[in-house]
């Protein structure tokens, strides 16, 4: 029997039904792969008392949202000196900011849709420089939870009002590039390798929560039929970001393509892990099955682990 893994899965955000989902894929993989598991429910309240108890090896982080994909849950562990997969605690903090994420990535000559962060109670201010239609999503969130797309200007307060749920304190305006979207997954293997591209193809307009989980209203290419100095040039973008950003073990990179040229949507640290998701599907097309995935993740997580210790001998 292998290392003794905890699953952490499920916790208090809006992406809970999801995370569980994606918990319990993680679980069957790692035991497939010859992994000791359990699981824990962040949302417990002695759930961290029963990790401490338990001491896993490595736990592998397959929270979504807050308190899970924001670094919150990294600073914990951290205090406790307990190695985990996935982005570290600034990492995760930056890549689920939209706005501070941009910041960042823009000095980097990263492009994206021309944006505006607008804080809940000052939507009387806004005035933005680009034409309709937006997108309007909450600052900090995934799984497209609280995603509108905004075709005229008196629908805007709706759209802010529905991101709010979702983060109560700020949302971000986009603009609505009309393109390709296409996904990019990257696992460290040692180093950050790309996975196969993926293009999505949503019957909607929108990329949104419900073409997401229902059945029937996306389609996905892989590899994304993009010319080859596209493929390239999107390969390039996705790593020179992961790397910005100081992403490790894994992570999912959206884009929009136009006329040839990407621009970056967002960044996951810790995507969707079930066997239909992106990422999965994108190292199935590379020959990677999900049992090999999520061991390569945990591998990434315990060659850390090794080289903290030696570190620690010196």
């Amino acid at each position: 029997m292998k290392e003794k893994i905890c699953v952490l899965k499920g916790g208090i955000s809006p992406e809970r039904e999801i995370s569980l989902k994606s918990g319990e894929a993680v679980e069957r993989g790692l035991r497939e792969a010859g992994y000791k598991t359990f699981s824990l429910d962040s949302r417990d309240r002695n759930f961290f008392d029963q990790l401490v108890e338990e001491r896993p090896d490595v736990v592998f982080i397959a929270l979504h949202g807050i308190c899970g994909e924001d670094g919150t849950i990294q600073g914990w562990l951290e205090l406790a000196g307990i190695t985990y997969t996935g982005s570290g605690v600034l990492a995760s903090a930056l890549a689920m900011d939209k706005a501070n994420s941009r910041r960042i990535l823009i000095s980097e000559g990263i492009p994206f849709p021309r944006f505006r962060v607008v804080e809940r109670g000052r939507e009387d201010e806004i005035s933005l420089k680009f034409p309709l239609p937006w997108v309007v999503k909450p600052l900090r969130g995934g799984s497209t939870l609280g995603v509108s797309l905004v075709k005229e200007e008196g629908k805007l307060r709706e759209a802010l009002r529905e991101a709010f749920r979702y983060d109560g304190s700020c949302a971000i305006i986009e603009e609505y590039i009309r393109g390709r979207e296409i996904t990019v997954g990257i696992i460290d293997d040692p180093e950050p390798k790309v996975l196969p591209i993926i293009e999505i193809l949503s019957k909607n307009e929108l990329y949104d929560y419900k073409a997401k989980y229902t059945d029937g209203l996306c389609e996905f290419v892989v590899p994304a039929p993009l010319k080859k100095d596209e493929y390239l040039k999107v390969e390039e973008m996705a790593l020179r970001v992961y790397r910005a950003l100081g992403c490790r073990d894994f992570a999912r990179i959206d884009m929009i393509v136009k006329d040839g040229e990407p621009y970056l949507l967002e960044v996951n640290t810790i995507p969707g892990m079930t066997e239909k998701s992106l990422l999965p599907r994108a190292a199935q097309a590379k020959g990677i099955s999900f049992a090999s995935l999520v061991e390569k993740i945990v591998k990434a997580a315990l060659r850390r682990k090794e080289e903290r210790k030696n570190k620690m001998k010196r």
